[in-house]
Parts: structure tokens; sequence; C-alpha cells
């Protein structure tokens, strides 16, 4: 695939994914340069491997982020509570990430939960949280993405396309989970893909506690022929 020679591959993981090892990962032929895992999801389930994928992975030299999977039931300050206490300090990791796959709750509902969620995470953890969705499930159940521009979205989109397809009112990406059945050294079974269309230097920008700011994939003109272009837009200043 062409669009992916100027890219950072990464890979997500969790529980499911078994036990892994992670140099022979780190050594893999297609060269992943970070990884999300799942730390948590709801009020109390903690991922089982969350704590050594994310030390032995680390150890390996692959930029690490966890992510939150989101259950509307449950109050969204006990989520918070529950994600923050797992991970910890974020400090030289990527944003965390929210997973929000699961219905539950009206669309006006389900947007103020999640927001409230960012920003209450954000305020903890002192790096702005992103969101891990695909545009199906995302207009169906929460609606526009307009109110979250300020956060990194990581869009789920399964397509030999140039580009994913994004939700209403998102004009831009941060990471694509573009496949979820790539073969990676050291994990058995297939795993998730993901890319970050930018270096490795724009990359380490996103990292917790360095520049606050969103390396977007700009390349989305509807005729496919712009080149990328990085950018940094602004992150709303925070208080921290």
């Amino acid at each position: 695939m062409k669009y992916l020679t100027d890219a950072q591959l990464g890979i997500d993981v969790s529980h499911y994914n078994g036990d892994i090892d992670w140099a022979k990962v780190a050594a893999d032929k297609n060269k992943p340069k970070f990884v999300y895992m799942k730390a948590t999801e709801g009020r109390s389930i903690v991922d089982a491997k969350y704590q050594d994928n994310r030390k032995r992975a680390k150890e390996h030299g692959l930029l690490c982020g966890a992510y939150h999977f989101f259950v509307p039931e449950v109050p969204v300050q006990e989520q918070v509570e529950h994600f923050c206490k797992v991970v910890g300090s974020v400090e030289g990791e990527l944003p965390p990430m929210l997973d929000v796959e699961h219905s539950g709750l009206a669309k006006h509902a389900y947007a103020a939960a999640l927001m409230q969620w960012l920003q209450q995470a954000g305020d903890r953890l002192k790096c702005v949280p992103g969101i891990y969705a695909g545009p199906y499930f995302w207009n169906s159940n929460v609606g526009s993405f307009t109110p979250f521009l300020a956060s990194p979205l990581w869009i789920s989109n399964f397509t030999q396309a140039s580009h994913p397809l994004l939700m209403s009112g998102a004009t831009s990406y941060t990471f694509w989970q573009y496949t979820d059945s790539t073969k990676i050294d050291g994990i058995a079974g297939k795993v998730d893909m993901d890319r970050y269309a930018g270096s490795l230097a724009q990359l380490k920008t996103l990292l917790c506690g360095q520049q606050r700011t969103l390396i977007t994939d700009q390349s989305l003109a509807a005729d496919g022929a712009r080149p990328y272009v990085p950018t940094r837009p602004p992150i709303p200043a925070r208080k921290w």
C-alpha cells in the first residue's frame, strides 16, 4: 500500500492477544513504532495483560498508550477514577484513548458523557485524551464529532482506500486502525494494525508532557490528490 510508506505503523492489543514476545514484535518486518493497549473497562475491569504489556513494550523501545473501554451505563466519574488509578502517570506516553463502541444512551446523553470523561481524565492525567471509534457507530450513537475536534481521533475503518471514512463533523484524524488481520512476529494469530501519518519525530510530539498539539492527516481532499502536509493546530489551553 503506497499510502503507508510515509507513515509510522503501530498495533493495538489486549489480553485477547495472549502472551506477547515484545522483542520479536519490535524486530518485526513491519517495524511498528507504537502500541496502544487496553487498560480498563467500565468501573472495575482491568485488562489482565496491561501492566506486563506496558512494561515490556517500553523495554523494547515502543511508544505506548493506554485505552479505556467506555460503558455508557456506568457513571462517568467511576470510570475516570478506575482508569486513572490503574494507569497512574502517563508522562512520556501517547495520549490516553477512550474506546467508544458500546451503545446504551441517547445521542445527546452519550455525547455529554464522553465529553465529561475526556475533561475529567485530561485534568487528572494532565494530558489531552483522544477518542477511538468507527464512523458508522459514532454517527448512529453519538452524532456529530464537531464538539470533540480538540481531541485526537483514532479512527477505526477497515478499507483498502488511501484514507479512512470519517464520522460526521470530523475533518482529520491522528491515528487510523486500518486492519484487524495483520500478522506480527511475537503475537499468536492476527492483530490490529494502525498508522500515524507523519514522521517519528512528529509522533513523539504527541507524548504526554511534550508539545500539547495535534498532528493530523490533512490529506483528505475529495479527489485524494492533495499530498500530506503535517500541521499542528493548538489544543485549547488547560490549567495544568
